[in-house]
């Protein structure tokens, strides 16, 4: 079998390299948690010599980010998707809450690595781990109303709702590791819908929709 190219192999090595550092750092956090976190730390997690760190990274901040954004980044456009499609009430808020909660259960060492560092998440990356998402979900929810899926409400007090719900009872899923994500979906759908039919919805173009989520009570205008 032939070897690589120099080149590739440099290429070769370097993914590597970056991939091993990536994975030590995300051992560390979640471990020992950001702020206690060294660059030394990480190094010596990942076997590799003293100094290679700052050939792929400025700081552990900036590593830190990378392990959460591609991640966050998949999650938010696959619920931004089915958010966009969903033709009821029901539609969008089971979907997305589903997609997450399977996403959480099948890979829960990530959501722990959030839970661990949730004050640094929430202090570093308003702007982006956290504020992208929020911006996201703020623009579905106006597209929902203008569709009439939504009745018109108080846009940033729904959307925290819809965030805080998600988030705590992904906390509860990975905590409790033997809960199920199409049976938290369906709870938390169940009550975030029934208590936004109070509100009402009204106009030609109002859809609730039936039977997304088994076992909710769901009012048709």
């Amino acid at each position: 079998m032939s070897s690589l190219p120099r080149d590739n192999k440099r290429e070769h090595n370097k993914q590597a390299n970056r991939a091993t550092l990536i994975e030590a750092a995300r051992i560390c956090f979640l471990q020992i948690g950001f702020d206690a976190v060294t660059v030394r730390d990480i190094v010596r997690e990942s076997g590799l010599a003293p100094g290679t760190f700052y050939n792929y990274f400025p700081d552990k901040e900036t590593m830190f980010r990378k392990i959460l954004d591609e991640r966050i980044s998949e999650i938010t456009q696959r619920m931004h998707d089915l958010r966009a499609r969903a033709a009821t009430l029901d539609e969008f808020v089971y979907g997305a809450f589903h997609t997450l909660f399977l996403k959480i259960v099948d890979e829960p060492c990530f959501f722990e690595l959030i839970l661990r560092n949730e004050h640094t998440v929430r202090g570093l990356f308003r702007e982006t781990v956290v504020g992208i998402p929020m911006q996201q979900l703020k623009a579905d929810l106006r597209d929902a109303m203008m569709r009439g899926l939504f009745p018109d409400l108080d846009v940033d007090l729904l959307a925290a709702a819809l965030y805080g719900i998600a988030f705590e009872i992904g906390r509860v899923l990975c905590e409790q590791g033997n809960r199920d994500a199409e049976q938290a979906a369906r709870f938390a759908t169940r009550m975030l819908v029934e208590g936004i039919q109070t509100f009402g919805l009204s106009g030609p173009r109002a859809k609730l929709g039936r039977g997304i989520a088994p076992g909710m009570t769901v009012i048709q205008t």
